[in-house]
């Protein structure tokens, strides 16, 4: 389970797509990558809500997402 705990607790963004698509990032730069959305207006975006939440759009793709800042409290994870 340490191994567990120690992969997860690294993720800070949940993106759920309307393509059907749900990912766990570690980067404002890795999200960019995989939807094609600058990371810069990704966290303009975050801002503007407090920076907890967002929704964008690629310009390549045309599918909208959902940003969620997270963070996992990995103390609270059971361990049996």
């Amino acid at each position: 389970m340490d191994e567990f705990t120690d992969l997860i607790k690294h993720y800070k963004y949940l993106v759920l797509g309307n393509d059907n698509t749900c990912n766990c990032y570690r980067s404002l730069r890795d999200i960019s990558n995989e939807i094609v959305v600058d990371y810069s207006t990704i966290s303009k975006k975050l801002k503007e809500n407090g920076g907890n939440w967002c929704l964008c759009t690629s310009k390549e793709s045309k599918f909208n997402y959902y940003i969620k800042k997270i963070k996992i409290d990995c103390a609270n994870v059971d361990n049996s």
